[in-house]
């Protein structure tokens, strides 16, 4: 898998926006180091992507969008 030697990341910071990487690191952090449950985590890291996208002023997707794509992340990363 492409981030299993990778240490997940307690924020997305950075000058540009986030890539698929970084949200899903911040997730992993969320999930694993604050135990987290995946729901918690996906709304967490939701919040977080709302506030940098807030920040840059650009219109977001739904909330419910940004959740998907999210919790397709993980599903991405756990699947064998």
């Amino acid at each position: 898998m492409w981030l299993l030697d990778k240490a997940p990341e307690p924020d997305i910071l950075g000058a540009r926006l986030p890539s698929r990487e970084r949200v899903f690191l911040f997730f992993m952090y969320q999930h694993h180091v604050f135990k987290k449950t995946v729901p918690d985590s996906v709304s967490a890291t939701s919040e977080k992507l709302k506030a940098i996208w807030g920040k840059a002023k650009l219109t977001t997707k739904t909330d419910a969008n940004i959740r998907k794509n999210i919790k397709n992340l993980f599903k991405e990363y756990t699947k064998p």
